[in-house]
């Protein structure tokens, strides 16, 4: 796959952590997928078309992704439902929405779908492309104790 498609994801999601969340991120090895499930416990899915065609899955374990709504919306969650859903699904919006910029900027012209959201492990997906998946694994630290998390970005493009 093309770092020009690849660096805006990862220069994205780094930036929203950062700005967004105050959250330093540090990116793992990048994983070739052989599976087609998602990476973590809540994950939203975006479509994007134009130029290129593909789709990216952004993961969090439960416990990330509630750390997550902690941080970016102020309020206190003990346990996954609709609000913490409902930041993934603006999280991956976020992201995606970064990386199109950049993408923009190199005159690649994608458009996005509407952000879908999924909660469970290891739920299938069908990425519409027939190439490999790129998982991009970005650890963070939760709660201040020096605990770490990881959200995975997967996507494919073709």
């Amino acid at each position: 796959m093309d770092v020009k498609i690849i660096n805006p994801f990862v220069v994205a999601a780094q930036t929203v952590f950062k700005t967004m969340l105050s959250i330093e991120t540090s990116m793992g090895k990048p994983i070739l997928k052989d599976v087609r499930a998602t990476s973590g416990d809540v994950t939203g899915i975006m479509g994007l078309v134009g130029d290129k065609k593909g789709t990216i899955a952004i993961s969090f374990t439960e416990n990330g992704a509630i750390f997550v709504f902690k941080t970016l919306i102020g309020d206190e969650c003990t346990k996954m439902g609709p609000d913490v859903v409902d930041a993934i699904g603006e999280l991956t919006n976020i992201i995606s929405g970064q990386a199109r910029k950049e993408f923009e900027k190199a005159g690649i012209n994608l458009k996005a779908a509407i952000p879908m959201v999924v909660v469970g492990h290891n739920v299938e997906l069908n990425f519409i492309t027939k190439i490999p998946i790129i998982s991009l694994p970005f650890y963070f630290a939760v709660n201040g104790s020096g605990e770490k998390d990881v959200m995975f970005l997967d996507f494919s493009f073709e």
